[in-house]
């Protein structure tokens, strides 16, 4: 590039929650957008807003909806209604989902820096009972939950930050503030965007409505295309007015709440086809996104030849002519992207400032000064990755934009902006678009398992009989129906299903997505299929391991990573994460877990990013559970400086402590452990 043009960098901060609700307003069966409108929704482009960056935040019209609600008082969750009242006017119930779910934060930068909530966490240990705890000690759990998910705009607010000093005793006036002020706030996010739009700084995109996964909206066997592998569901479907309808909805909705039209669309998942293309377009959508794995398949397809990614094919925009019309198209910075989303927070903030910037001037020095216009596209998911980073990562992303700001060479820039500024012969053609999303180039994190082929064809099932007697319906009750088969064609049920990603909410995942296809009959006055009344996730299957055990082997126990090939031929799990789409696989303390054996032994192995010790250290257990031949547990964790582990037999209700022999467990970056067959009653 020639040495007096800057590398213009443009970030897309992705925001989305699936509807949460069973219907078109009222309770939601999740917390997760009142709670991310407290910490995320407002403070992301505050910050942006702050430091004078230009940056594009994608917000999903599902999830603009449910912050509506919320501040319109329409819409209302479990959490909340647990929060708000004291333990002496709660139902058992209220009071359990305090107890089982208000520890549910990041133990580094909320319950461990706190002596009260540090306290109940010890007090809690292993039961959900809540009668161990006082009507002072339920109040002062329900604050810290509810204080611990504050964006830093409001855990600066100096009445705020008294909340946090006094830690403990917090009063019903306490509570009474603190509801007075999360309302308050949720209800400035959607005015603030309008505000913001306006301005121009901040540029604003979209999703279609319910972010499904568009091109299997159109037509299922897309799937096959991107992957040949792919087994696809007994049932098609194909449904190209849906994809219409999902994307004009947005549009609508979008204009309608933030009173600007949106030029840019991330299409669910990056997923795209040239299917979708006219859709889009149709829609008045001038630019699109996707991952730099489809940029790579599709100039394969356009060339016949295999395409080895350089700087400056990636580092480009590109425009698909198609008639009379043309799109753009923005390609992701893969390792970019995955470094904000799941690997700066680990990193001193300094050196991973540094980090980026450098990248940065490595990819412009490495362009050559051809007269085409470059961008670094930078899109990722902007809500979740943040409670993993020192102050909710407003210390790192503002120490970001102000290096990039600051830095000749660089410069920020929104991607509507970069098009305005860009001629036409600037931006290079793509002829073909290849199928697929940002993950794996293909569909396959939402097809192709059973149990997500067995939700496709419960969808298609209750969208076929919709279509054959959809004229006998009035238009009210028509749209109330296609409301709930809109929610379920979202990509978050498919995403969940099956063994792919883990969430401990899949029972609550599998059950709102078969309420919406039974509401659907219901609505139709159509009997209910019985296989409506059935859990997609079949809870006996067992969960398969990556890799089975080659052969017989005995690692030495040493608690760290010494010499590779003493596990090598072990069995292993390969851990997922409890995110969505767009976020890694950190909330997981495990990533792999190996298993083998010789003629005596058992032989475990947990692996980490993470040093294993220091998570016992900090009051974290593993708790390891046999079935058969005998029913027994061994519990491992730390006290009084060491190590320590104790093993059980359960026989029916009871649960006696006993000494199992010859078992050896060693924790240190890694925790590696031997357990004799003859101390489980197990055959060799």
């Amino acid at each position: 590039m020639a040495s007096d043009s800057p590398i213009s960098v443009a970030f897309l901060w992705h925001m989305h929650q699936p509807w949460y609700l069973l219907d078109s307003e009222g309770e939601a069966v999740m917390p997760w957008v009142r709670l991310h409108a407290l910490k995320d929704y407002y403070d992301m482009p505050l910050l942006a807003q702050k430091s004078g960056i230009p940056v594009t935040i994608n917000v999903v019209p599902c999830l603009l909806k449910q912050i509506e609600l919320i501040s319109a008082h329409k819409s209302t969750d479990s959490f909340w209604e647990a929060f708000l009242p004291e333990m002496s006017d709660m139902e058992e119930a209220k009071i359990d989902i305090v107890v089982s779910n208000f520890f549910d934060v990041n133990y580094e930068h909320h319950i461990k820096p706190s002596l009260k909530y540090s306290e109940l966490f010890a007090k809690k240990g292993n039961t959900n009972d809540w009668r161990v705890f006082s009507k002072q000690e339920i109040r002062d759990l329900q604050m810290h939950f509810i204080i611990a998910w504050l964006g830093q705009s409001l855990r600066n607010l100096p009445e705020v930050q008294e909340l946090i000093k006094k830690d403990s005793e917090y009063s019903i006036d306490d509570k009474n503030f603190l509801i007075k002020l999360c309302d308050e706030h949720i209800s400035k996010i959607i005015p603030f965007y309008r505000k913001l739009a306006k301005e121009g700084q901040i540029q604003f995109t979209t999703t279609p409505y319910y972010h499904p996964i568009l091109p299997l909206l159109c037509d299922l066997n897309i799937a096959k295309k991107s992957n040949p592998m792919t087994t696809l569901p007994k049932k098609p479907f194909m449904f190209p007015a849906d994809a219409v309808r999902q994307v004009k909805s947005a549009v609508e909705y979008f204009l309608k709440t933030i009173q600007v039209k949106p030029t840019g669309m991330w299409l669910s998942e990056g997923s795209v086809s040239e299917e979708i293309l006219p859709i889009v377009i149709d829609a008045g959508i001038e630019h699109i996104f996707s991952d730099e794995d489809i940029l790579r398949k599709s100039l394969e397809l356009s060339t016949g030849e295999s395409v080895e990614l350089t700087p400056n094919l990636l580092y480009r925009p590109y425009c698909l002519h198609r008639g009379k019309h043309r799109i753009c198209i923005f390609f992701r910075d893969k390792r970019l992207s995955d470094k904000i989303g799941f690997s700066y927070y680990n990193w001193n903030e300094d050196d991973a400032i540094s980090d980026f910037e450098s990248s940065l001037l490595r990819i412009r020095d490495a362009l050559p000064s051809s007269g085409e216009k470059n961008i670094v596209s930078v899109i990722l998911d902007g809500e979740n990755a943040w409670e993993y980073y020192r102050e909710n990562g407003e210390p790192f992303l503002s120490g970001l934009y102000e290096r990039l700001m600051k830095n000749p060479h660089i410069e920020p820039t929104t991607f509507q902006s970069f098009l305005d500024n860009s001629e036409e012969k600037e931006i290079s053609i793509l002829d073909r678009l290849a199928p697929g999303s940002w993950i794996g180039g293909n569909f396959d994190t939402w097809l192709g398992a059973e149990e997500k082929n067995r939700a496709w064809e419960l969808l298609s099932d209750v969208r076929n009989q919709f279509h054959l007697y959809a004229d006998k319906y009035p238009p009210a009750l028509r749209e109330r129906i296609m409301h709930h088969i809109m929610v379920a064609e979202g990509s978050d049920w498919f995403w969940w299903f099956g063994e792919t990603n883990y969430t401990p909410y899949i029972d609550v995942f599998d059950a709102l997505f078969r309420h919406h296809l039974r509401r659907v009959y219901q609505l139709m006055e159509q009997p209910i299929p019985p296989q409506i009344e059935e859990p997609i996730e079949r809870k006996e299957k067992p969960y398969e391991p990556v890799r089975k055990p080659l052969q017989f082997m005995t690692p030495s126990l040493e608690g760290k990573t010494t010499n590779y090939f003493e596990w090598s031929s072990a069995g292993f799990y390969r851990a997922t994460g409890f995110r969505g789409a767009m976020y890694g696989l950190s909330t997981q303390v495990l990533n792999r877990i190996y298993f083998g054996f010789d003629p005596e032994n058992l032989y475990l192995r947990f692996d980490s990013n993470k040093q294993l010790i220091n998570f016992l250290k900090d009051g974290g257990k593993f708790i390891l559970e046999f079935i058969n031949p005998i029913r027994a547990e061994i519990v491992i964790y730390y006290d009084d400086g060491k190590l320590v582990w104790k093993s059980y037999i359960i026989d029916g209700s009871e649960r006696v402590e006993r000494k199992l022999d010859g078992v050896k467990i060693v924790c240190d970056q890694i925790c590696e452990m031997k357990i004799p067959f003859v101390s489980l009653k197990a055959d060799p």
